[in-house]
């Protein structure tokens, strides 16, 4: 099981990234607003305290992010939706101002669907 971290600067794709995970077979996952460091430096002052930034961006129109996370199950279905999302995102996440994604494995859950996954895993010890 791996939990996937995605950061995408183009907030006009969420739609499509859900419907497309919802095709593999991924139903849940929570989605918050975001700010990178460099953005906000950019809009509101490179000396700001890192408290005082996050608040005075609370105050803006600062242009968000979206973060998604959602656990998945298998290496397989995990770069299936690694591709579709990249898509989705443009094509390639490496260019600037299209996000970043990340995974990295869950030795355990507990609550929503997924949490049985890591106990059939053990009794396999």
């Amino acid at each position: 099981m791996y939990l996937l971290f995605v950061v995408f600067n183009k907030p006009e794709c969420l739609k499509e990234i859900l419907r497309k995970m919802k095709e593999i077979g991924i139903s849940g996952a929570t989605i918050i607003d975001s700010v990178g460091a460099g953005r906000l430096r950019k809009s509101i002052g490179k000396e700001i305290p890192l408290i005082g930034s996050v608040m005075k961006a609370l105050d803006t129109d600062i242009a968000n992010n979206k973060t998604l996370f959602t656990l998945i199950e298998g290496k397989e279905k995990l770069d299936t939706v690694m591709d579709e999302i990249e898509k989705i995102c443009g094509g390639d996440m490496s260019q600037p101002n299209t996000g970043i994604m990340f995974a990295v494995p869950v030795a355990a859950a507990r609550g929503g669907s997924l949490s049985r996954i890591g106990d059939k895993t053990d009794e396999s010890k």
